[in-house]
């Protein structure tokens, strides 16, 4: 089987699970845009909540064009990583694909297909959710840029119509956009959300390069946005291997730096290869705070163990003194704006049907 076979059967699999028919490329202007950043926040909270509301009650459809230009940027990375890990010593010989599908994870997902390829899902949510919260983060923090594009109010209502999009929009529909960022800020989001994607890739690649999957077991969940759907679970112990695996592949990042910008990026690397766990943890909080589903839940071991575990393993090697500071200051930066994203869900109140 090739890598175009795969891509076949990724078309398909969108098909028979009625997401799209298929990948088309276009223009997609159907999301809403914010234009200014004085109007992040601006409208009064009434209608706030009631767009937060909107939301959950009519999700959006999944469309052709925005898939496809997900589906580009994976296609863009896949070849360096698997650049990346043959410097670490590892040669795929299995044919992979990473390709986007609403999976509702914010973790890859395994999906064996006959003639020994692999196609490694990667959920549209996350693919979404990923660029927004580090274009708030950047337009917030004043040591991204001076000054500041959002207060700390308007950057957690941001915040919120992001998670309110990933935890109620079935990865079919994004928050209203944020206006473009130009220069510095521009060029880090996109080197951050490239770096954090690859992570989550590097990852699902680890369990097939370790023969993870051979020993894996079947794991049907109903609860994603799609229906029911497979997922191969490996076990925790090899859950955490493939974080270990997928770090040293990354790391292969700063080979051909010299040590001054090597101090300059590895800070970023690190807090990329872990924005998806902090994501994750924050996620999983809001889901059990008001009692969504989470698919695949337990399939890995909670967000906490794996961050603690990764930053534990990081410590040891990283070669600079200050790689793991960045990682610490998003930790804090999410968790300090949870409270205030929780209290903006409770308030949206459902009408009784």
């Amino acid at each position: 089987m090739t890598v175009e076979d795969l891509r076949r059967r990724h078309v398909a699999l969108l098909r028979d699970r009625r997401v799209v028919d298929g990948l088309r490329p276009g223009a997609d202007r159907s999301d809403t845009r914010y234009h200014t950043w004085t109007q992040v926040a601006s409208e009064p909270a009434a209608a706030r909540l009631d767009r937060l509301l909107d939301l959950r009650r009519r999700p959006g459809p999944y469309r052709s064009a925005r898939l496809h230009d997900r589906q580009r940027g994976l296609d863009a990375l896949h070849p360096e990583l698997l650049h990346l890990a043959r410097r670490a010593g590892w040669t795929l010989t299995t044919p992979t694909l990473a390709a986007v599908f609403p999976t509702g994870t914010l973790d890859g997902i395994c999906l064996p297909v006959p003639g020994r390829g692999v196609l490694v899902l990667v959920d549209s949510g996350l693919l979404d959710l990923v660029p927004n919260v580090l274009t708030v983060m950047t337009g917030a923090l004043p040591h991204y840029g001076s000054p500041p594009l959002l207060s700390g109010e308007q950057a957690t209502w941001a915040l919120t119509e992001m998670f309110n999009a990933y935890l109620y929009g079935n990865g079919a529909v994004g928050p209203h956009a944020l206006p473009e960022l130009s220069g510095q800020r521009r060029a880090l989001v996109g080197a951050l959300s490239r770096r954090t994607v690859q992570f989550v890739v590097a990852h699902e690649l680890s369990h097939v390069v370790a023969g993870h999957l051979v020993h894996a077991r079947r794991w049907t969940d109903p609860t994603t946005p799609v229906g029911a759907l497979d997922s191969l679970s490996v076990g925790w112990p090899r859950e955490h291997e493939a974080d270990r695996t997928a770090a040293t592949i990354m790391s292969h990042t700063l080979d051909d730096l010299t040590q001054r910008d090597v101090e300059v990026h590895e800070p970023y690397l690190v807090g990329a290869m872990l924005l998806p766990l902090f994501l994750h943890e924050m996620t999983d909080r809001l889901a059990e705070q008001f009692d969504l589903a989470v698919p695949f839940a337990g399939s890995h071991p909670p967000p906490v163990r794996r961050i603690q575990a990764l930053v534990e393993h990081l410590s040891d090697r990283v070669r600079t003194r200050r790689a793991l500071d960045l990682a610490a200051d998003v930790a804090t930066w999410l968790e300090d704006r949870l409270d205030a994203v929780s209290e903006w869900f409770r308030q949206v109140r459902v009408p009784a049907s």
